[in-house]
């Protein structure tokens, strides 16, 4: 199966911050009355990041997208290498 990157753009009535989404992005349920199943689910995501959020009028325009498998296992790296650091007085520096 090709791996793909998704990227989607919701609208919201209430007003949307990038606060908004701190913390909640690791796994992210989609839903609506377009193309959606029978409990109204369109479609489920994991780790995603915001984008963009725009105001139009009274609609709270924003981007999602799907954190590519790359740049998550570059993330992980990171920290890893990080920690070993922290925990062998290195300073990487």
């Amino acid at each position: 199966m090709e791996k793909r990157t998704f990227t989607v753009t919701l609208v919201s009535y209430k007003e949307v911050k990038p606060e908004t989404f701190a913390g909640k992005l690791s796994h992210v349920k989609i839903t609506g009355s377009e193309e959606a199943d029978e409990a109204g689910l369109i479609g489920e995501h994991s780790n995603m990041e915001l984008i963009q959020i725009q105001q139009h009028g009274s609609e709270y325009w924003f981007i999602l997208r799907d954190i590519p498998a790359d740049k998550l296992a570059m993330t992980k790296l990171q920290s890893d290498v990080a920690y070993i650091s922290m925990m062998s007085g290195i300073d990487l520096d």
